[in-house]
């Protein structure tokens, strides 16, 4: 097994046991990671949209932060735990039902604290809909 199938794996498996069950009906699914980042798919349904069929900003926000820590988890083979201590969202274009695509470049990785940017995109399109600057605390 690759090193990157094995930090998927891990992402994979800290989804499933760690998040409450509302996070994990987002159906976040990791495609790609490195020490830079990672790339996460999600399919955008009903279940996340809002009046007119654009998905709500409550669910980009949650999906910036999941995808976020999920990077982290995969990154680190410490299996440190962190918690979110600072997070902006902008949200720049709506983003209609149908598959997303999540960017999270990680901006600093240190003993005590990381920080991920996560561009989020309809799946297809070059323009980012909503973006996010996270920042985490890890814990001891």
């Amino acid at each position: 097994m690759s090193a990157d199938q094995s930090r998927l794996d891990a992402m994979k498996t800290f989804l499933a046991e760690a998040f409450a069950p509302w996070v994990k009906a987002l159906n976040i699914e990791p495609v790609d990671v490195s020490e830079a980042g990672a790339v996460f798919r999600i399919p955008a349904g009903d279940n996340l949209a809002r009046t007119g069929g654009i998905v709500c900003g409550q669910a980009l926000s949650a999906i910036a932060d999941t995808v976020g820590v999920l990077t982290l988890i995969g990154i680190n083979d410490d299996g440190r735990i962190m918690t979110t201590v600072d997070m902006t969202t902008h949200f720049m274009r709506p983003v209609s039902t149908g598959d997303i695509e999540a960017t999270v470049t990680i901006l600093s990785n240190g003993r005590r604290m990381a920080t991920a940017r996560i561009d989020i995109r309809q799946v297809g399109s070059p323009k980012v809909c909503a973006g996010a600057t996270c920042a985490y605390a890890y814990m001891g």
